[in-house]
């Protein structure tokens, strides 16, 4: 039997109750079984103690009758007013009775005895008192014996019952010892611990809420804990987990635009600015292509807002598409998009826009028929960091301007920033 597993499923306080009652349960037992052994031992004591001062009465009897024999001297007994017996007679009598008393005390049988009383005619015969009375001292030192016997029996049992209720109660002391051992091993450590990985949470940083659950399955998987306590974590740990996943929502609605999918103009921003700022150091490149869907309020104005919103997210499909694990695709308002290229120079950035330019001109767009040329296109316009901007602002604003520029140069087209000072790189 697994003590630690019983002990780990079952409530402290309902071990101890059990452990209690239990307990109680067998004093209640062995005390009423003390009861009534205690009685029948009371009772044989005093039966033989009794049946022995009765031996002792007919041995003065029998010896007052063996020296009136001696001496010839005729003794009559007197048992009722105006009747004479003869002693031999009451002597037999006395005898009779004590071989009842001795069954009745459940002495042992006293072969001697017995067979000296059936040959009663010459049995108080001068001759045959002595021999007689050998063996009543015999009986007298067994009666003697037996009731001290007796004695020493009541004497044991009390002991006995005191050594029971002293080994119940040290049972029960060191069950409820270990039960708190236990209970403070399997309770109270944990909950420290558990109130210390608590304390350690900062609920302003996300990963802190993640660890704290991972530290607190850690600890639950590789130490014993109460039923309770296990429970408590588990709850604890699922909370942990539902603030972790409606954290992951809120970051997404945080960073992401509700109608495209794409990353909004805020985590661009952050994005941006930290890409520009780790880039300066080590002298790396940052690209930025600015992308602008061509006559899109014509659009708009032919098929209404809602077919214009349907628009935005298949192009921000198609986009994120054509978009490296790095790079940072994001709806920067209205008809305008923008992906940040980290470690990017202007000649790949511009590959990349290009393709991406190509594709959407050629791709079944619903209700483009509607467009000027007949399909819908995009003008991007690419800038980069340090050769084209200082900073991150500079870099929007020179980006902007080569997205104007591919308008201005017809639509459908990349224009990058360093190529506006050269002349114009037009592709369509």
């Amino acid at each position: 039997m697994n003590f630690s597993q019983i002990g780990k499923n079952t409530s402290p306080l309902k071990a101890i109750v059990v452990t209690g009652a239990i307990g109680l349960m067998i004093v209640i037992a062995g005390t009423a079984a003390f009861i009534v052994e205690q009685g029948r031992l009371l009772d044989e004591v005093e039966k033989k103690q009794a049946l022995y001062l009765d031996l002792i009465d007919f041995r003065a009897k029998l010896t007052e009758f063996e020296l009136a024999k001696k001496r010839g001297i005729d003794i009559i007994a007197e048992e009722a007013p105006g009747r004479k017996e003869e002693p031999a007679g009451v002597l037999l009598f006395m005898y009779d009775r004590l071989a009842a008393r001795i069954q009745s005390a459940r002495l042992k049988n006293f072969p001697e005895l017995h067979a000296a009383r059936q040959n009663s005619p010459a049995l108080l015969a001068v001759e045959n008192l002595e021999l007689f009375r050998l063996e009543l001292e015999s009986t007298i030192e067994r009666a003697r014996i037996e009731t001290r016997d007796a004695a020493e029996r009541l004497v044991d049992v009390n002991q006995y019952f005191l050594f029971f209720i002293l080994f119940v109660l040290l049972s029960l002391g060191m069950t409820a010892g270990w039960l708190l051992h236990f209970n403070y091993r399997q309770s109270l450590i944990p909950l420290s611990q558990l109130a210390a990985q608590l304390s350690l949470l900062n609920r302003n940083i996300p990963e802190s809420i993640h660890d704290t659950a991972e530290e607190m399955k850690k600890e639950l998987t590789e130490t014993d804990r109460s039923r309770e306590i296990a429970q408590i974590t588990e709850s604890i740990m699922s909370f942990c987990g539902d603030i972790e996943e409606k954290n992951r929502k809120l970051d997404e609605i945080h960073i992401m635009d509700e109608k495209t999918n794409l990353y909004n103009y805020r985590h661009f921003k952050e994005h941006l600015i930290t890409e520009v700022e780790r880039a300066k150091p080590h002298s790396d490149k940052v690209s930025l292509a600015m992308i602008d869907i061509d006559h899109f309020k014509l659009f708009n104005d032919l098929h209404g807002h809602l077919a214009g919103d349907k628009m935005l997210a298949v192009l921000a499909d198609i986009i994120s598409s054509q978009c490296r694990l790095s790079d940072v695709p994001s709806r920067f308002g209205g008809e305008e998009f923008a992906i940040l290229f980290p470690k990017t120079d202007s000649d790949i950035a511009r590959e990349i826009a290009d393709r991406l330019r190509r594709i959407i001109s050629v791709e079944p767009l619903p209700h483009e028929q509607g467009e000027p040329d007949g399909h819908l296109t995009v003008s991007i316009g690419i800038a980069t960091f340090p050769g084209d901007a200082d900073d991150w602002v500079g870099l929007i604003k020179n980006a902007d301007r080569a997205l104007y520029a591919a308008k201005a140069a017809g639509r459908n087209a990349v224009i990058t920033y360093s190529s506006m000072n050269t002349p114009t790189e037009l592709q369509g």
